[in-house]
């Protein structure tokens, strides 16, 4: 049985997970992606990744909250400041950024940093979700 996070022990600047959550850009993933994603190409260099992988990359971090079942992703926007390319090695934390309730429902707003083997930043994403219910 899985052991879900409370809200109440969520804290504005607390960062997940404890390490960095590592993701190689391989061809296979970026190929497979383009494939699902609907033949989205980086555009005259096919070694770069399209944008909208930024939600692979960023899963395994948002996973790290391990909040319990029923949240719904609410908004999510993404800043690119420099591109992803096919054998990159990518590190993403999370910080929690905002908490507040609404309508009896529990928000968690989130700030994703990704960067590359070199350490330089390629995105910040910005995620709002409603926390789900907990037992």
């Amino acid at each position: 049985m899985t052991t879900f996070r409370n809200y109440d022990d969520l804290r504005v600047g607390t960062r997940f997970p404890d390490k960095p959550a590592r993701y190689a850009v391989t061809a296979d993933v970026v190929n497979a992606y383009r494939t699902i994603g609907g033949g989205e190409s980086g555009g005259k260099d096919d070694h770069i990744a399209p944008p909208t992988i930024a939600a692979v990359y960023i899963r395994p971090a948002q996973n790290a909250l391990n909040g319990p079942p029923g949240g719904i992703h609410a908004k999510q926007r993404f800043a690119f400041s420099n591109p992803v390319k096919v054998g990159d090695t990518l590190d993403t934390t999370l910080e929690i950024k905002e908490l507040f309730e609404r309508n009896g429902r529990r928000f968690v707003v989130s700030e994703t940093r990704t960067t590359n083997q070199d350490d330089v930043l390629v995105c910040v994403g910005l995620i709002t979700q409603v926390w789900g219910q907990e037992p």
